[in-house]
C-alpha cells in the first residue's frame, strides 16, 4: 500500500487545489506547500472538534477522488507512519473513496468507528493530502458551529456521490480559508490510503486525486 501512494505522489503531472476550510489547517506558505503538513510544525493549541464531525473541502478542480486515513503517530514524517500501527497492525479507513465535483464540498467523519479507543481529550491531527495539517483535541460534548454542520454527505454511497453544498454552512465563515493548503493531486484516480499508529495522536490524512 505504500508504495502505491509513494508511487502515485511521485506521478504527479498536473496540480490541483483545493482548500480545508473546516477545521482550518495549521497555516499556509505557497514555497512550502508540497512538503509534509505544508511545512508547518505541530501548532502549540489545538482546534476542539466533535469525535464525530464535519470536514469542509473547497475543490478548485472539475472533480477530484478523496480518501481519508488516519494515523497514531506522535510525530508522523512520512508515509511511513501512516502503513500500520507500532506492532504492525493495519488500520482500517476514516471513509472510503468518493468524488467530488468543483466548489465546496462536506463529508462526516466518525473517529469512534475505527476500533482505536479514540474518545475524549485524543490529541489529532487532521492532514490533507500531505501538504496541510490541521490540530485538534476530539471533545465528546464539543458542539459543531451551526454554520459548519454538513446535511448534504459527499461520502454517504462512497465511490458513486458527487458532492453538494449542505445547507447550513456559511460561506462567509470561511474568510480564513486562502490560508489553507492547495496541494498537487495526480491525474490518475486515487491513491491508496497509507494508514498506521503509534502513541496516542491522531494524524488523519486525506487524499485527493484530479480527474479530467
Amino acid at each position: 500500500m505504500l508504495s502505491l501512494l509513494a508511487t502515485a505522489l511521485a506521478a504527479s503531472m498536473a496540480t490541483a487545489h483545493f482548500t480545508l476550510d473546516y477545521p482550518e489547517t495549521r497555516g499556509f506558505d505557497e514555497d512550502k506547500e508540497t512538503q509534509f503538513c505544508g511545512g508547518f510544525a505541530t501548532a502549540a493549541t489545538r482546534q476542539p472538534f466533535p469525535l464525530k464531525g464535519p470536514v469542509w473541502i473547497n475543490n478548485h478542480h472539475k472533480k477530484a477522488t478523496v480518501d481519508a486515513f488516519v494515523s497514531l503517530s506522535t510525530d508522523p514524517q512520512s508515509f511511513d507512519d501512516f502503513n500500520k500501527t507500532s506492532n504492525g497492525t493495519s488500520i482500517p479507513h476514516l471513509t472510503d473513496f468518493f468524488q467530488v465535483s468543483e466548489g465546496e464540498a462536506c463529508w462526516n467523519i466518525d473517529f469512534t468507528s475505527l476500533g482505536l479507543d479514540l474518545k475524549n481529550g485524543s490529541e489529532v491531527t487532521l492532514q490533507v493530502r500531505f501538504s496541510g495539517c490541521s490540530d485538534l483535541i476530539l471533545l465528546s460534548d464539543y458542539q459543531v458551529p451551526a454554520n459548519e454542520t454538513c446535511n448534504n454527505d459527499a461520502a454517504a454511497g462512497a465511490q458513486s456521490n458527487t458532492s453538494e453544498t449542505g445547507a447550513g454552512h456559511d460561506d462567509n465563515s470561511h474568510a480564513s480559508s486562502s490560508a489553507a493548503p492547495s496541494a498537487t493531486a495526480s491525474q490518475q484516480g486515487g491513491a491508496s490510503p497509507i494508514l498506521a499508529r503509534s502513541g496516542a495522536l491522531v494524524v488523519v490524512a486525506i487524499a485527493f486525486a484530479a480527474l479530467f
